[in-house]
């Protein structure tokens, strides 16, 4: 399958949920979030995550968690990403690159801190995108 690039810069803030909304007509039906920072502990950032998805919840074995992606999971992801699906914060933890999949293979994989989305889909996919004035590259940079 084709690989296309999308970039932080054509995706600001809320203009990026519409590369997700594209995502979820195409059938994406899962997700998962990179967490950086402590082992699981409560209280902290990652135990808010965790009891905000619980209900969502999809353990794949080797593939840590994932959850299903559904009108509620991207309200909640819009909160914990409140710049978009690029949102970087650093700090002790945090919460990147978001993946997409679609029937359990990766559609769409967001590489937070250099600002690029890796998408896997098919040329008719593109042209689609294309003419929903989503802007898609051949190269990440």
């Amino acid at each position: 399958m084709p690989t296309y690039f999308v970039r932080e810069a054509d995706y600001p803030g809320e203009q990026s949920w519409r590369l997700l909304d594209w995502c979820s007509r195409r059938g994406a039906d899962e997700f998962s979030l990179a967490f950086l920072g402590p082992p699981y502990v409560p209280s902290t950032t990652w135990a808010h995550v965790d009891e905000l998805l619980v209900p969502f919840r999809r353990r794949v074995a080797s593939a840590g968690d994932r959850w299903l992606l559904t009108g509620e999971t991207v309200t909640v992801l819009r909160d914990l990403l409140p710049g978009g699906l690029f949102t970087y914060t650093p700090a002790e933890s945090s919460l990147e690159d978001l993946t997409v999949y679609r029937n359990g293979g990766t559609l769409l994989r967001i590489v937070t801190r250099q600002g690029v989305g890796i998408l896997q889909i098919r040329d008719d996919e593109a042209a689609s995108l294309a003419r929903a004035k989503l802007p898609i590259h051949r190269r990440a940079q």
